[in-house]
């Protein structure tokens, strides 16, 4: 039923406990039925996996779709450096996400003044990954200055890399504008090298931000029509399911998702006239419907 591979963030085995180890997080996935895994890098054990990833697939049948790093900006040298020698020494994987926290010259967030700094720092990163045969993707993450997939759409067009792509992370999307999809994804789509996805609403939540990060098939985002926004993009690259924060019984929620994931793909097959919104503003209660 999957078209494009289906992949887990290894974002969903944390939670206030600890954090499962990779033969567990390898070993679920694969027995669920996952295409692959995106490793976060976030601690020295963490960063210590990239070295056992050439033995996950042989290993446990599932891919490393990608690798999830992120500096402070491009006057980050120990961050910088760390991710010149990833790319230079990471093997098994060829998918690096880069979310890029701050840039020099920036005032705010989203800042135009930042780019130059990063554009360099980009052309120096992407000189590796070209040689190593690695995209580079951008990932814009709320708080952070490269918010925005515009942020992201900017520093491509500008530096203007084949090896610099975009991931779509439905849940910063939504967080940071969460209108009009089809104009987002149609833009990106050229670009597009990934994408993740959960269900949301906005509420203040215990992952730090504005909006929840739930199972698929909860909350008030549509994942039946962006999921549908991106077939018809002709997107063929890994989709991802999102997990931080969510806790629990890990296993059982992502033997959820998938059915879901499943379900949804099955419905995009069966009726994909079910996906010609109309995009009409939602009637006030007030009104005769």
């Amino acid at each position: 039923m999957k078209t494009n591979a289906l992949f887990a963030l290894d974002t969903w085995f944390y939670n206030s406990l600890g954090s499962y180890n990779l033969e567990a997080k390898c070993e679920m996935l694969a027995e669920l039925g996952y295409d692959g895994i995106n490793l976060t890098l976030w601690s020295d054990e963490s960063w210590a996996d990239v070295a056992r990833i050439p033995a996950i697939k042989q290993r446990f049948g599932i891919d490393v779709t990608g690798v999830y790093a992120s500096v402070s900006g491009p006057d980050d040298a120990v961050g910088v450096r760390r991710v010149s020698e990833l790319l230079e020494t990471m093997e098994g994987c060829t998918l690096l996400d880069l979310a890029i926290l701050g840039s020099p010259e920036a005032h705010t967030n989203s800042d135009p003044r930042g780019d130059a700094a990063v554009e360099r720092m980009l052309k120096g990163l992407l000189a590796i990954a070209e040689r190593r045969g690695i995209t580079l993707s951008l990932y814009h993450h709320i708080g952070c200055w490269m918010e925005t997939l515009d942020d992201a759409m900017r520093l491509c067009l500008a530096v203007n890399h084949p090896n610099l792509k975009i991931t779509f992370s439905s849940h910063h999307w939504y967080l940071t504008d969460g209108k009009h999809p089809e104009r987002t994804l149609e833009r990106i789509s050229p670009y597009l090298s990934g994408a993740n996805f959960c269900g949301s609403r906005r509420v203040p939540s215990d992952n730090g931000t504005d909006a929840t990060i739930e199972l698929l098939d909860d909350g008030e985002q549509d994942n039946f029509y962006l999921l549908s926004l991106l077939q018809k993009a002709g997107f063929t690259g890994p989709i991802g399911v999102q997990g931080f924060s969510m806790g629990g019984d890990v296993y059982s929620k992502l033997r959820r998702s998938i059915a879901a994931y499943e379900d949804i793909q099955r419905r995009l097959k069966q009726h994909p006239e079910w996906a010609d919104f109309r995009n009409d503003p939602i009637p006030s209660a007030r009104e005769d419907v």
